[in-house]
Formats: C-alpha cells, sequence, structure tokens
C-alpha cells in the first residue's frame, strides 16, 4: 500500500489496454447492458459503489493479475478519498513502516546540516517545516549531539492534507529529550507573514566559542535559500522573540526526567490513566508488557534477576519500585482488555510470531527472563480469548510482512504518544513529556485508524483470529 497511487478510472484503462479490452467488450464481459457505465468509470464519474462493482466482477471473472488486482485496489482508495487525501494517508503508513521518503535534501542544505552536527552547541528553531526528508537528518543530529536542542512551530488548520504533514512530522521527532513543540490553530483565519513563512533558523557554537545564527527559508521548491551571520547581530534572538508573540501554545513540553527506574514507573502510571479515561487507538510491533499478566510478569522478573541492573539501587529501593509498577501494570492489563472503552490496536503479526518462537518481546528488556512455552501458550490463548468474545477489545494484525517502525499511542480527542518500536520499552523514555497534547490532531489519526489503517492495511478480524489460532497449535505440538 505504499507506491505512489492513481485514480481507479486511470488504472482500470491501463489494465485494459493491457488486456485489449474495449469499453464495449468489458460492459460485455461484466454484464452491464452497455458501455455507459464502464465509460463513466473511466471518466471518475461514478459512485464509489459502481467501482468496486466493478472491480468485484473482474476479480471473480478470473480477468485480474495479482498485480492488477493490488494496483486496483489502491485506485480504489485514491478514488474513493480524492488524490491529496489519499496522498497524505500515504505518508502516515510510510511513517508507521519505515518506508524511505521520496524527497532528497539539496545539497548546500545538507552542507549546512553537517556544520550545525559538528557545533558544540546549538538552539534551532524550525517555522511551519514538516519536510520528511529533513525531519529524518535532525532527528539523527538531535541524537548525536545531547548539547543542541530543537523547538518546532507548527500552524495547525482544517485541511487534512495539511494537519497530516504536521502529524508526521511532530510524532518523527517527540520522543527526542531535545524536542519541544507549539501549535497555533489557525482555525480558517489568515496567518500572519511571519507565521506563514517555511523557515529553519539555527545558533551554533563551536569548540572555540564562536557562534554563528544561520537561517534558511524555503520557498516552496527544494532549493533553499540559506544566509549565516554572526551571533552577535542577533538574528537567532530577533526571531525568537517574534514567535513568542504570535500565540503558540506549547504541545510537546521539554524533556527534563532523567533516565531512571523511576521513570519508567512514573511513565505507566501516566499510560494507566490516560488508558483509564478515554478510548484507545495503538499501532504496534507486538506483544509488550501491559499484555501480559501480572502473575507471569512478576515471574520472569523475579527469575529475570531485576535487581542486578540497578547496582546504584538498594534493594530496598528496587523491590518498592517493582512493587509499584506491578501494581500500575496489573491495572493496565485490565484496562486493555476490560476497561470501560473500546481499546483497538494493530499488531505485526512477524513479531507476534516472534514472541511465539521466542518468548521475549521485541525491545530490549534485559531484566526480563524469556517466557516458557507453556507461559507463551497462556499469553496467546488470553488474547484469543479477547478476539473471539470481542466485548470492547479487538486486535488486528497488519496484512504487510515489514514489522512497524513506530509505536503509537492515540488516546480519543486529547493526545498521543508516538515513539521508534526499538525504544518502546526502554527506561530512558519518559512518557509524559512525549505526549503530544492536540485534540485536532488525535482526532486526524483516530479517524485515518478506523477509515484507512484498519479498512485498507490489516487482515479481517477473522483471519487476525485465524494467525494467533495457527500460532497456538505450532506451539501446543511442542509440549
Amino acid at each position: 500500500m505504499l507506491e505512489p497511487q492513481s485514480t481507479f478510472g486511470k488504472c482500470l484503462e491501463e489494465v485494459m489496454h493491457a488486456k485489449g479490452l474495449s469499453t464495449q467488450r468489458l460492459a460485455e464481459l461484466a454484464g452491464y447492458k452497455s458501455k455507459t457505465s464502464i465509460a463513466r468509470i473511466l471518466k471518475e464519474e461514478s459512485v464509489h459503489a459502481g467501482r468496486e462493482r466493478l472491480f468485484h466482477k473482474m476479480d471473480a471473472l478470473g480477468l485480474l493479475t495479482e498485480q492488477e488486482r493490488r494496483s486496483l485496489t489502491r485506485a480504489l482508495e485514491t478514488s474513493r478519498l480524492g488524490k491529496q487525501r489519499a496522498a497524505a494517508r500515504l505518508r502516515l503508513r510510510r511513517l508507521l513502516t519505515g518506508a524511505n521518503t521520496a524527497d532528497a535534501l539539496d545539497e548546500e542544505l545538507i552542507q549546512c546540516l553537517e556544520s550545525l552536527r559538528a557545533a558544540h552547541a546549538a538552539q534551532i528553531l524550525l517555522v511551519n517545516c514538516y519536510r520528511p526528508a529533513l525531519m529524518e537528518r535532525l532527528g539523527e543530529i538531535l541524537a548525536q549531539r545531547p548539547a543542541h536542542t530543537l523547538e518546532h512551530f507548527v500552524n495547525v488548520g482544517s485541511c487534512e492534507e495539511q494537519m497530516m504533514e504536521v502529524l508526521c512530522a511532530v510524532l518523527s521527532l517527540a520522543y527526542l529529550r531535545a524536542y519541544t513543540c507549539a501549535a497555533r490553530d489557525m482555525d480558517g483565519e489568515l496567518p500572519a507573514a511571519l507565521s506563514e513563512c517555511e523557515l529553519m533558523c539555527f545558533t551554533a557554537q563551536n569548540r572555540d566559542g564562536a557562534s554563528t545564527d544561520t537561517l534558511v527559508t524555503f520557498d516552496g521548491g527544494s532549493k533553499p535559500l540559506i544566509h549565516t551571520q554572526p551571533s552577535s547581530q542577533g538574528l537567532f534572538g530577533f526571531l525568537r522573540r517574534a514567535l513568542d508573540r504570535r500565540g503558540y501554545r506549547q504541545v510537546i513540553e521539554p524533556y527534563k526526567q532523567q533516565e531512571s527506574p523511576e521513570a519508567f514507573v512514573a511513565s505507566i502510571r501516566f499510560c494507566t490513566e490516560l488508558e483509564r479515561s478515554k478510548p484507545a487507538c495503538i499501532v504496534k510491533p507486538g506483544l509488550c508488557l501491559n499484555e501480559v499478566a501480572s502473575g507471569f510478569l512478576r515471574a520472569a522478573l523475579l527469575e529475570g534477576g531485576v535487581l542486578r541492573y540497578f547496582p546504584e539501587w538498594t534493594e530496598r529501593q528496587v523491590r518498592a519500585l517493582l512493587e509499584e509498577f506491578l501494581y500500575f501494570h496489573a491495572r493496565r492489563f485490565e484496562n486493555s482488555f476490560y476497561g470501560a472503552h473500546a481499546r483497538r490496536q494493530i499488531m505485526s503479526p512477524r513479531s507476534v510470531r516472534r514472541f511465539a518462537l521466542t518468548g521475549r518481546f521485541d525491545a530490549p528488556f534485559l531484566a526480563i527472563r524469556a517466557f516458557t512455552v507453556r507461559e507463551r501458550i497462556a499469553i496467546l490463548e488470553h488474547f484469543e480469548r479477547a478476539m473471539d468474545k470481542n466485548d470492547g477489545f479487538s486486535m488486528r494484525l497488519w496484512n504487510e510482512e515489514s514489522d512497524f517502525a513506530m509505536e503509537v499511542h492515540c488516546f480519543e480527542n486529547t493526545s498521543i504518544l508516538a515513539v521508534p518500536a526499538a525504544l518502546s520499552s526502554s527506561v530512558s523514555v519518559y512518557y509524559p513529556a512525549i505526549t503530544l497534547r492536540h485534540s485536532r490532531l488525535a482526532a486526524l489519526f483516530t479517524e485515518c485508524f478506523e477509515d484507512d489503517l484498519l479498512r485498507n492495511s490489516t487482515m479481517s478480524a477473522q483471519e487476525s483470529f485465524g494467525y494467533i489460532s495457527g500460532l497456538l497449535d505450532e506451539l501446543r505440538a511442542t509440549l
């Protein structure tokens, strides 16, 4: 589902040309009284139900190869949504799966960013900048340079395409402790000139103490304009003060929490409270801590020697934290399967299979020993019962072989948590600080989850249930 998409009419025309089918002949094969209906579909003048009906008839008649079936399926969605909305949702799927971005950086901009990477310390401002390749490069730099900070100023309007640009750009960087974001809701108003510009500005200090300010402006094309001058002339400070006057509000907070077991307990407490009060839409690679009954988790932690992983802590301190962690973990487990609000979730089948085969989570959590075969059976049986009963809890499996690059938790009309899948169980991620608190962007993610991801990118509920049941049969056969 990640390839560029064309409309159903255009794709159908290409299929007909390749097969030598005329409009009249296709109408006859599909059982239409005349070629008018086919002609309307080719011109994108038909209702969506008409396009779907023709597609299913062609498929039933055996007229389509597997590649043609996939292409027409994608094209159906493009015609249903419109090209711009379809492209916006494609961007979200790219973020979730870690697909390579299509745009490339200008060579002069690359050199500019390398000077930023080489700086001893830097402060970065981004205004209305959402370019995937630039976000990716800035993320790499921030991960390597702990003395750098980035403030992102975004305008959120009512256009889905623009909101999706904002959402994907913010979620791709939100987990970095050097990143903060402030948003301004436009609500149809004309933005002030500064708020409308797409620009990056940074002040960078070299190891010898000399500082320079750099301004990068984008005019809509790929070629940026870059200007550098001594920091003493005050360019960065002027721009920062001007942005403070534009009515932005903080939607991702500065990251102040240090790495520690306390931070991990604080994060699970925070997530417990969020999940207790709001319906959740979740995209993740596979099983995680809060989907394993506490009895199994307690045994795996204690037998895994959790105490030795925190040598600077006393046994009494670690045991107290462990009990608090397990208390909130049990509440999250109940929220997941028995809570008052529906929990909808998409997982990667490959990661679930790895758990079934190895008894380990994808994300590194060395203090937990591998779950035994009998424990894995019990854990997956609980999933199977929940999926079969479908009482509040619902889980679907991604229909592609690739794993997810991002784990995203969206709480209805309030906030979103996003973190790279490899870090999802790390004690270095402090969830309260990386939460995107913006109701409009949360609503957009929820809509795309229901109307795109579940509709187009997952197995059916029956197929997902069958996959879990098949894993269970394989595990039982090993006993």
